[in-house]
C-alpha cells in the first residue's frame, strides 16, 4: 500500500484535495469514480509520517466520533440521522469535512463501510474492516463501540511510548544547550584572561579545561553534520522498507529504549488482534490487516512469516515460535488460547501486560535517569570550578 495524495471534482463541480492510501493509481481512480468524482491530479507521498496536509483527524478524536455513534444507534436512532446528527454538532473542523461526505456517499446508496473506505488515509483499515463485519452481523453498535475504546487504548501505549522518549531527550538537549554556552562564551573568556596573566604553570583542570574548549571549538561542525546525517536516515528508513527494518531492528536492540519500543509494538499488535478475533475475524485475516497496520517493520515481517507459517499448515504457537521477536511468554499464552479455545481474551492478557511493561519501564526510565544527570551535571561544574578556581589561587600565591 502507497499513500497518495489527489485533487478531484464532485458533480456539483466542487474542487477537494484528500490523501488515502492505495496499492496503485489505477485503484485510486477506481475507488474515485465509484464514489463519482473525477481525478484531476495526485501525487505519491514518499514520507507520509511527515505529512502537514490538513485533514489529519486526531486518534481520540476517531475514538469519540466511533463511541457516540454506537451509543447512537443502540438508543435506536437510524446510521443515516446518527451521522447527519454528529455532522451537526460542534467539533473537529476535519472530522466535519470527512462527515460531509460520508454523509453524501450514505445518502446515495452506499454502504457505510464503503463510504468510510474512500478515507483509508484517515480511518484505520481495522477500524473499517470491524465496521463491514458489523454491518454484516447486524451489531455495527458493538464494533463502532469496541473500535472507540481500542483507538483509546491504543492512543494510551502511543502516548507513553512518546513520553518515555522525550524525557531524557528533553533533558539531555536542555544540558547540551547549557554546555554549550560555557564551552563557546563563557570559558573561552576567562581562559584567555589566566593564560594571559603569565602564570608559569597552569593547574592540570584548567590546562583540561583549555584543551576542551579547543577541541570543541574546532570540531563543532561536526555534530549538526552528525544530526543533519542521522535525520537523513531517518527519513530514508521511513520509505525504504529494507533500511526501515535494519533501522526499527537495531532500535528494538538499544539498552532500555529498544525495550520500550519493543513492548509498545507488542502492546499495539495484541490489542487490535484481541479487537479483530473478538470480532470473529479468522486468524489468517486478522494477520493480514495486522501487518498493513503496525509500524514497526521488523514485527510487520515477523507478523507476514506467522501468516505464512499458518497456510502452510502449523499451529498458531508454533509459527509464532519461529519467529524471535516473539518472547517465551507469548508462546505460553498463545498455548493456552489454543488449547482452550479462547485466544481474544489471551491476545487481550497479553495486551495488558506488554502495556504495563511499558508504564513500568517509563517510570524507571524517570527516576533512574533525574540521579543519573545529576551525578553527570556535578562532575561537569567540579571540573569547571576547580579550572577556574585554580589560577586564581595560584595567582594571589604569587602576589604574596
Amino acid at each position: 500500500m502507497a499513500t497518495f495524495s489527489y485533487e478531484a471534482l464532485d458533480r456539483d463541480g466542487n474542487r477537494l484535495r484528500e490523501s488515502g492510501d492505495f496499492a496503485s493509481p489505477a485503484e485510486l481512480f477506481v475507488t474515485l469514480r465509484q464514489r463519482g468524482l473525477s481525478l484531476l491530479r495526485y501525487r505519491r507521498r514518499l514520507f507520509p509520517g511527515l505529512s502537514l496536509e490538513r485533514g489529519r483527524v486526531r486518534r481520540l478524536v476517531l475514538a469519540e466520533f466511533f463511541r457516540n455513534l454506537a451509543l447512537l444507534l443502540r438508543g435506536g436512532v437510524p446510521l443515516m440521522q446518527a451521522l447527519e446528527d454528529l455532522e451537526a454538532s460542534p467539533g473537529d473542523k476535519a472530522l466535519k469535512r470527512i462527515l460531509t461526505r460520508v454523509v453524501a456517499d450514505v445518502r446515495n446508496g452506499r454502504m457505510f463501510s464503503e463510504a468510510l473506505r474512500a478515507h483509508r488515509g484517515i480511518f484505520p483499515r481495522i477500524v473499517l474492516a470491524l465496521v463491514a463485519i458489523g454491518e454484516e452481523t447486524g451489531s455495527l453498535d458493538r464494533t463502532l463501540d469496541d473500535a472507540g475504546r481500542h483507538i483509546e487504548r491504543v492512543h494510551e501505549i502511543i502516548t507513553s511510548t512518546k513520553r518515555a522518549l522525550m524525557y531524557p531527550t528533553f533533558v539531555v538537549v536542555l544540558m547540551l544547550v547549557a554546555f554549550s554556552v560555557w564551552i563557546f562564551y563563557v570559558l573561552p573568556k576567562m581562559l584567555d584572561l589566566f593564560q594571559g596573566l603569565g602564570l608559569k604553570e597552569l593547574p592540570a583542570a584548567t590546562v583540561f579545561l583549555i584543551a576542551t574548549v579547543d577541541v570543541c571549538q574546532r570540531w563543532w561542525p561536526v555534530v549538526p553534520i552528525f544530526i543533519a546525517l542521522f535525520a537523513a536516515l531517518r527519513l530514508a528508513a521511513r520509505a525504504h522498507p529494507d533500511l526501515k527494518f535494519y533501522w526499527d531492528a537495531a532500535a528494538a536492540r538499544t539498552p532500555v529504549f529498544g525495550r520500550i519500543v519493543k513492548a509498545s509494538a507488542l502492546a499495539f499488535f495484541f490489542e487490535y488482534l484481541s479487537l479483530l478475533a473478538s470480532a470473529g475475524i479468522d486468524i489468517l485475516k486478522s494477520l493480514d490487516l495486522m501487518e498493513d497496520s503496525v509500524g514497526h517493520e521488523e514485527l510487520r515481517r515477523g507478523i507476514r512469516r506467522v501468516r505464512e507459517d499458518v497456510m502452510a499448515g502449523f499451529g498458531l504457537t508454533e509459527a509464532f515460535g519461529r519467529v524471535t521477536f516473539f518472547d517465551p511468554f507469548v508462546l505460553r499464552m498463545v498455548g493456552v488460547g489454543e488449547q482452550t479455545g479462547n485466544l481474544p481474551e489471551q491476545f487481550l492478557i497479553l495486551a495488558r501486560r506488554y502495556m504495563d511493561e511499558v508504564d513500568k519501564l517509563v517510570d524507571t526510565l524517570s527516576r533512574t535517569l533525574e540521579p543519573i544527570l545529576i551525578v553527570f551535571a556535578g562532575i561537569i561544574f567540579l571540573l569547571v570550578a576547580l579550572g577556574l578556581i585554580g589560577p586564581i589561587y595560584q595567582m594571589v600565591g604569587q602576589i604574596k
